[in-house]
């Protein structure tokens, strides 16, 4: 989790009046055990059609695909075992196309944007024998 959901889980913690659990049912006082029905209940509410909870995983691994996160990272993240089944919610986007076909291009000086030869953070000095 990142610190902001950390964050919003904590202030959530503190509203729910001293249960163990952050998310109770005001009716029963006891934790929410399935979250399909208030979802759908959130959805109309907000006046959102056509969504399921299921397209929030799809949109999680589009969005991680567009900050340039790499498909085994995503599929980590996803909790999937096969790259392919990451393949299903990660969509190809027209910036990250775009972006893409630019890198490739030659810069005026003649040579690729994405030049090896230059030395990257982190990258593992050239071993020559």
């Amino acid at each position: 989790m990142n610190p902001e959901v950390v964050k919003t889980l904590f202030a959530l913690k503190s509203r729910s009046n001293g249960q163990d659990y952050v998310f109770v049912n005001e009716r029963t006082k006891t934790r929410i055990k399935e979250v399909k029905k208030a979802f759908g209940t959130a959805m109309k509410i907000a006046g959102i059609k056509g969504l399921v909870w299921h397209d929030l995983r799809a949109t999680f691994g589009t969005r991680l695909g567009e900050a340039g996160y790499d498909a085994f990272t995503i599929a980590a993240l996803m909790g999937h075992s096969q790259i392919q089944t990451t393949a299903r919610y990660v969509r190809a986007t027209e910036r990250n196309k775009r972006a893409a076909v630019e890198a490739v291009m030659l810069n005026s000086e003649g040579g690729h944007k994405l030049d090896t030869t230059q030395k990257r953070p982190g990258a593992l000095a050239a071993v020559t024998y």
